[in-house]
């Protein structure tokens, strides 16, 4: 992979930040169903198009309430990795910029994709910190056929 300004700043919140109430997922017990792994580099692109949404460089509004501000939730795909922004409760209202959610992401990328177990994890985000930035892992082919017994 190509290093870029992003990577490189990704690489170094990894190793020199701690996230503030971030959780990485950890992998449940064998016969319980299981975290898919995400790959960090296909994270990039996600993380990417989020910070290009911040045409103002100033906060917005999120909501789950039609009409008030950036509808949520949203999803971003890229190969293995989902990132998800979502509120806590359908009546939540927060304010923040998509440069500050990218940043967050990437973060919560470093952390808790490129490090292993790679399962990804979720930090809240935004001035009141009623959302979360969520980052799971996509199977890059389907599980194989389970036995029936």
């Amino acid at each position: 992979m190509k290093p870029t300004p992003l990577l490189a700043l990704l690489l170094f919140a990894a190793t020199h930040c701690a996230l503030v109430g971030a959780g990485c997922f950890k992998q449940g017990p064998p016969g319980t169903p299981q975290l898919s792994p995400a790959i960090f580099k296909h994270c990039i692109d996600p993380i990417k198009e989020l910070a290009k949404l911040d045409k103002a460089h100033a906060p917005i509004a999120f909501s789950r309430k039609r009409g008030i501000g950036y509808p949520l939730p949203q999803r971003w795909f890229s190969k293995s990795c989902w990132i998800n922004l979502d509120m806590h409760n359908a009546d939540d209202e927060d304010f923040a910029s998509f440069m500050d959610i990218s940043i967050e992401a990437g973060t919560l990328a470093a952390s808790c994709v490129a490090q292993p177990p790679h399962l990804g994890g979720t930090v809240p985000v935004g001035a009141g910190k009623v959302m979360n930035i969520t980052i799971l892992g996509i199977p890059l082919r389907p599980p194989p056929p389970r036995a029936i017994s």
